[in-house]
């Protein structure tokens, strides 16, 4: 299997190894070190000796080799769900009143520039919990969570022009004038029932393709920026893999293969690569995975402090 997942890759993506950051500008600013290609991941902080969590959330980077890591959201709210601008510098992730997740109170959208800590509401509706946002890899589009009293849905984008999806949906992603995104045909049912729907357009002449049966939890997904390929979180083996695909949802392979947990899949800037989350070492953490050789490596070590999820390239 693995020398043709590699050679699928190569076709439709890979040529080189994974990207190594071309920024044409100074690599200081002002005496601060810059980020070439930065990860942002979220961490819940532990209490080493009695393991009972501190921080449910918080929002930390790192370059893309793991070097450089360092914490950039305090104080005791709940952080999470990071996404990153193409600009490579700016954020954009969920501030939770709450200190834990699901939140019973307003949840707002927070936009942080990591190389200058410059903090701003991006954000905001008064009643609503906004939250599991995810940006395009190329036009910066947004997808977000908007739950709003009793009425929990998705929209595209914000302001004036946004659009709610008009199906039941979670975790999506925009692609051109579509979103992939969950959909649990029987919520509340175990074990979970939830397919992959890539929905052209949105309300009336809207048009819903299946990429996966719903017959398994299919969850997550993550878009390569060429718009090609297709990854996500999947436990259709029995165990949760991440699968890769055409952005048809034909063709898929697994590419973890392994006794962990993996998920949360995401591709890097040039689809060379994926980062994506793991338990495998017996504490959740950020790998890297080569779609070439299929190597992966580890990125955080966080051992009994930090448990390290939902990275984001």
């Amino acid at each position: 299997m693995k020398k043709n997942v590699t050679r699928l890759i190569i076709i439709g993506v890979i040529t080189l190894t994974c990207f190594s950051g071309l920024y044409t500008q100074e690599d200081t600013d002002q005496g601060r070190e810059l980020y070439r290609n930065p990860i942002a991941f979220a961490r819940t902080h532990f209490n080493e000796k009695t393991g009972i969590p501190t921080h449910r959330g918080k929002i930390w980077i790192m370059e893309e080799d793991g070097s450089k890591i360092r914490q950039v959201t305090f104080g005791p709210q709940y952080d999470d769900h990071p996404a990153i601008f193409s600009d490579q510098h700016t954020i954009l992730y969920s501030e939770f009143t709450d200190t834990d997740f699901p939140p019973k109170q307003d949840t707002r959208l927070i936009k942080l520039d990591i190389n200058t800590g410059k903090r701003e509401i991006y954000a905001e509706q008064k009643g609503c919990r906004l939250h599991h946002v995810t940006l395009s890899a190329k036009d910066d589009k947004l997808v977000y969570h908007h739950d709003c009293g009793k009425r929990n849905t998705q929209r595209v984008g914000w302001g004036a022009d946004s659009y709610e999806i008009t199906m039941r949906s979670a975790n999506g992603i925009a692609i051109g004038e579509s979103v992939i995104f969950m959909h649990e045909k029987n919520p509340g049912l175990k074990p979970r029932e939830v397919a992959l729907v890539r929905l052209f357009n949105h309300g009336e002449g809207a048009k819903a393709i299946f990429l996966t049966d719903d017959k398994h939890l299919h969850r997550r997904p993550a878009v390569s920026p060429n718009g090609e390929w297709l990854a996500w979180q999947t436990n259709m083996t029995g165990n949760d893999e991440i699968f890769l695909a055409q952005i048809n949802g034909t063709k898929k392979y697994n590419i973890t293969n392994n006794s962990g947990v993996d998920g949360h899949p995401w591709f890097s800037r040039d689809g060379k690569c994926l980062i994506f989350e793991s338990d495998r070492t017996g504490n959740m953490e950020i790998w890297k995975l080569n779609l070439e050789t299929l190597e992966t490596k580890q990125l955080t070590f966080g051992g009994k402090k930090y448990a390290s999820r939902t990275p984001r390239w």
